[in-house]
C-alpha cells in the first residue's frame, strides 16, 4: 500500500516526506511507545514497516532510520515537535499524525491489508504474529 493511502485511510495530516507519499509502498506495521521495543524486535529487511506511537521526539526518527523504516504515524492527536518533524525531512522518512488512537489506527490499517511487521525474537527465527 502506498503512504499515501496509509494517510488517507487514518484521515492523517502529512508532516514530513510529502514528496514520497507515492514512491514509498507499505505492508506491515509496529506498534509501540518504547522505541527499544521497536529496536528489540522489528524485523524489516524489506523496508516496508509502518512505525505506530504516540512518542513524538526525535528519537523516533532515529528508531526509524536504523531498522529503515520508511512512515512513521504519530497516534492521539499528539504535537509533533519542529526539531522531529526537522529531522525526519533530513532523513528522508514520513510522518503522519492522526487523531486516532493507537489501537484504532492499528485497527484500520490491519482491516484494509497492513499485517503485523515481522518480529525478532532471540535466539529463534523471524517470525509473525
Amino acid at each position: 500500500m502506498k503512504a499515501r493511502k496509509v494517510a488517507e485511510l487514518i484521515d492523517g495530516e502529512i508532516l514530513s516526506g510529502k514528496d514520497l507519499l507515492d514512491n514509498v509502498e507499505v505492508k506491515t506495521a509496529f506498534a509501540a511507545d518504547l522505541m527499544s521495543d521497536v529496536l528489540a524486535y522489528v524485523e524489516s529487511e524489506k523496508n516496508d514497516v509502518i512505525l505506530i506511537t504516540g512518542i513524538t521526539n526525535p528519537q523516533i526518527v532515529r528508531t526509524a532510520e536504523m531498522l529503515d523504516i520508511p512512515v512513521i504515524i504519530v497516534a492521539r492527536g499528539k504535537k509533533v515537535p519542529e526539531e522531529t518533524i526537522k529531522l525526519a525531512e533530513e532523513k528522508g522518512i514520513i510522518i503522519i499524525a492522526t487523531k486516532h488512537i493507537v489501537f484504532t489506527t492499528s485497527g484500520i490499517l490491519y482491516m484494509n491489508g497492513i499485517k503485523p511487521a515481522k518480529l525478532r525474537v532471540r535466539g529463534e527465527d523471524t517470525h509473525s504474529f
